[in-house]
């Protein structure tokens, strides 16, 4: 079971995690958190679970979680700035787990829009949906599903060639409550930069981790696959790829797959 209150005797955020809504079994995070954040949940409200079976990842995928062995949580955000930058929390949620799992000594890279590598395998995923009050993003979900004390048998087979576990790579268990602090931690930094409209640092600290940063990436937009050189991050979080001699910005719904070569 996790432990809220060892969670928050690790946070040393001011807003983020101030407010921990637990749940032993839920169809998913996310969803939970939507409703919070309709309902007026404060800003930093984080709901957790022990077992979620219902665990969405982008255009309609699923998210596999380890029941009790693996980290499933979603954090509200009310950012009250234009849409066009919320493109880039997703991105934000990618460097504070690439922060938090080098605080473990772990080496980790970042994959455009929303994956966490280990050893060049999936140890997370990140989905951030938002909703709009006129020009502003009044709230948006952060969810983040990590794979964290599971074993390579625990996971699908169609699975153990392409994903990791934090334990599999360190070869020993971690403190959930510590690793989910230690995001919360690491996240809260970026979000004031973003909500100051301070982007441009944060794109940096992206792209530092970015595993494919300036090399040739293969990805299927609108049911065609393409290659090009993935060039970097925009200001709105869009992909910059140089493709054919042209310049794009694809954004996160554009592109369904893309893997680096």
């Amino acid at each position: 079971m996790l432990f809220t209150q060892l969670i928050q005797a690790n946070l040393t955020t001011k807003r983020l995690g101030r407010n921990i809504e637990h749940f032993s079994i839920i169809e998913s995070t996310s969803s939970e958190a939507a409703e919070l954040a309709a309902e007026g949940a404060p800003e930093g409200t984080i709901i957790t679970t022990d077992k979620q079976t219902s665990g969405r990842g982008r255009h309609g995928r699923t998210w596999f979680c380890g029941t009790g062995k693996d980290l499933a949580f979603s954090i509200i955000l009310r950012p009250e700035t234009d849409g066009r930058s919320t493109g880039l929390l997703p991105l934000l949620a990618g460097i504070a787990v690439a922060e938090a799992l080098k605080q473990f000594n772990l080496q980790p890279t970042l994959k455009w829009p929303n994956d966490v590598l280990l050893n060049k395998k999936k140890c997370c995923g990140i989905l951030s949906e938002g909703k709009c009050q006129g020009d502003l993003m009044s709230s948006t979900v952060i969810g983040i599903g990590i794979n964290v004390n599971n074993t390579l048998s625990e996971f699908p087979p169609e699975l153990q060639e392409s994903a990791t576990s934090i334990s599999e790579e360190l070869e020993m268990t971690v403190q959930r409550e510590l690793l989910l602090a230690r995001i919360v931690n690491n996240l809260e930094p970026w979000y004031r930069q973003l909500k100051s409209g301070e982007t441009a640092e944060i794109i940096s600290a992206w792209e530092s981790h970015c595993a494919h940063f300036q090399k040739s990436v293969s990805f299927i937009k609108k049911d065609q696959k393409m290659t090009g050189t993935f060039c970097g991050v925009a200001e709105n979080g869009e992909a910059i790829i140089e493709c054919n001699g042209n310049r794009l910005l694809l954004s996160s719904e554009e592109i369904t797959m893309m893997r680096e070569g």
